[in-house]
Order: C-alpha cells, then structure tokens, then sequence
C-alpha cells in the first residue's frame, strides 16, 4: 500500500480525499491544511492520525510516499518541486503550475528523480471521453472538422484565477487528445461584469489552430442562466455531441453531412448545389465509471509500475503553454498568438500509458 499525504481540504479537496480511502492500494496517512477547522473535520471523518499545518513535515515525512496537491495553482510549483527533490510521487491538480517554465522544472525533475509526477486533468480518466475517442479513430465521423465546447454555470467565483484557468484546462486536455495534437496558433477575449474591480475574466471565447486544418472553439463562463458542460464534433461523415451532463444520452451521434455536387466538370463557384443529409440518431448506451477513481487507480498504477502517466508532466506542459497563449491574446484584445512549447526529451523515463 502507497503511504500519501492530502494537500489541501478546500473545495475539490473532499472529492479527492473520498477517492482516496476508498482506494485499497492506498494508505491514507496524513492530510495537510492551513486551515486548523477544515484540517480537524478531515482527520476525523477519514480516521487519519497524522495531520500537517507545515508543508516542509510533509516532505520530511519518511512514511509518505507521495502527495496529493489539491491547493491554489500559485501554490503548486514550490510544492510538488520540493516533493520531488526528496524523491516523492506527485499528484497535482490541474493546472500544473502557473508558467511554463515552472511546468518544464517540473517535468525535467520528475524524470531526473524518477519520480511519478501527474497532472489531474480528470477528463482523460472518462470512459466517455475514451468512447468519443475511438469513435474518431474507427472513422465514424469522417474528417473532423473542427469542435466546440461550452463550459458554463453561474458562478463559482473567483478572485485567484479567471474563468480561462480554471475552466478551459478541461477542454484542451480533452481536446488535445481527441484531436491527438495541439494548438499552435490561439486567440481569445475575456470580460469581467460581476467583479470588475478585481479585474478577473469570468467570460471568455477563445479559438484554437491546429497544425492539421483542425480547429476548436471554447465558451467558456461563470456568469451564464445554464449549466452547461458540452462539446460538439462536426466531421465530413457525422456529427456527435458529448453531454457531460445528460446521465442518459452522454454522447448522441448525427448521421448528418454536407455535401458539395458540382454540375459539370468544368464548374465554377455558380455551378454547386449543397446537398444535406439528414439520417438517424445514434445514442450508445454508455455506463460512467467514476473519473476520479479511475485516475487516482491510475496513478497509483503508475507508481508501482514505473510507466508514465496519460496526464504526466510533459502533457502539464503543453497544457500551461496554451493557456499562457490564450493569456497574451486576451491581453492583446484577442489578437492570434502563436503557443510555444519547450522540447520534450526524445527519449523521456518510462514508457506513457494509453
């Protein structure tokens, strides 16, 4: 059983906590929390002895084997850094850090310490997500155009992040995979209403250029009368929705299509007709396993085996490289911005989970 140590008792902090004592490859042996109240009341629902308002105890701790990091994203760069040089696995929410170069040190010092660093982007772990997946791969669609997503609810707000940091992680890591590539070329404008004074988007649009033709769009908002966490694939053959939300119908597949038919061969912009296809609706019957669990097993898998995981440091890297992208774009007004990412080792420790 892997010894960890809980970060963090806020918010998602309970989420995960529930994730990990239900887990039976794990031993739950310390939560860790400035917070004395909230630090007391998970000690004593999860019967856990040992608890931490010192981050370097942590670290010190011999009977830890690794940490979970469910903290404020400013946070997360000093602690999974320090995690790591004493040779400890690391889980940290998403995002990784806060800049690239922060992502980078990261991703450098967990195969430097061979070390199992991961990202907790949640949606890799979603079966639904994996479904869609194949879908693309077994030519379902056809081409893939280009995809959406829309990612609103009214509130939470937030004064330590915008709405692009914490929502639209979600989407391109979703996005990144379907796609299998990243952006490189992005644009996006963000807007305040509710707390103008802080000066943090709670709305934002964003676009993404993919090197392939590929395109992608995010609406991204706290400040919206639905809640909403739903993507669209429009491809050449058919077109899919996943829905998040809909327990029911997570993914409805369109046998829908455009086509161009030219009257004579020698035609010109005046001698097309467009013909539409409008066929049946395909709803696969899909059970959800939990996403969390399944990424919690996964990383604990991780760290017995030694193989990479599907969210490691390098993917935390390109993640953060785009949104630091979509950053300067919305800082420009939404003017394009070209995302740069660092080398990764051609080589790196550890063969990557599928």
């Amino acid at each position: 059983m892997i010894g960890i140590c809980q970060v963090g008792c806020g918010y998602w902090g309970g989420n995960i906590a529930r994730n990990l004592a239900a887990n039976e490859r794990i031993r739950l042996v310390a939560f860790c929390e400035r917070d004395q109240d909230r630090l007391t009341q998970f000690a004593r629902r999860y019967r856990v002895a040992k608890t931490f308002t010192d981050y370097d105890a942590v670290v010190a701790d011999p009977e830890i084997e690794a940490v979970v990091i469910v903290t404020p994203s400013g946070r997360h760069y000093q602690q999974a850094a320090a995690a790591l040089e004493a040779g400890k696995h690391v889980f940290v929410e998403k995002p990784l850090a806060e800049t690239t170069e922060e992502t980078l040190a990261l991703a450098l010092l967990a195969d430097e310490r061979r070390c199992t660093l991961m990202v907790g982007h949640t949606f890799l772990y979603n079966n639904v997500v994996h479904e869609v997946k194949n879908l693309i791969e077994r030519g379902e669609l056809g081409d893939v155009y280009y995809a959406y997503s829309q990612r609103l609810n009214l509130g939470r707000f937030r004064n330590d992040s915008d709405v692009l940091w914490t929502l639209a992680p979600h989407d391109l890591s979703i996005i990144n995979y379907w796609f299998t590539g990243r952006p490189t070329r992005v644009s996006a404008r963000g807007r305040s209403y509710v707390h103008r004074a802080h000066g943090v988007s709670e709305v934002c649009f964003a676009e993404l250029d993919y090197s392939d033709g590929k395109s992608a769009y995010l609406h991204l908002s706290w400040l919206d009368p639905q809640k909403r966490r739903e993507m669209v694939i429009v491809g050449a053959q058919k077109m899919l929705i996943y829905d998040d939300t809909n327990p029911d119908a997570h993914i409805r597949i369109y046998d829908k299509r455009a086509e161009v038919q030219h009257q004579s061969e020698t035609a010109d912009f005046a001698d097309f007709t467009t013909r539409l296809r409008a066929g049946d609706l395909v709803i696969p019957n899909i059970r959800l396993s939990e996403p969390l669990a399944v990424e919690i097993d996964h990383f604990i898998d991780c760290i017995m085996t030694g193989t990479r995981p599907r969210s490691d440091g390098w993917h935390g890297v390109e993640v953060v490289a785009a949104l630091e992208a979509l950053t300067r774009s919305m800082k420009a007004d939404g003017n394009p911005v070209n995302v740069i990412y660092p080398a990764a080792p051609i080589h790196p420790v550890g063969k990557t989970a599928q």
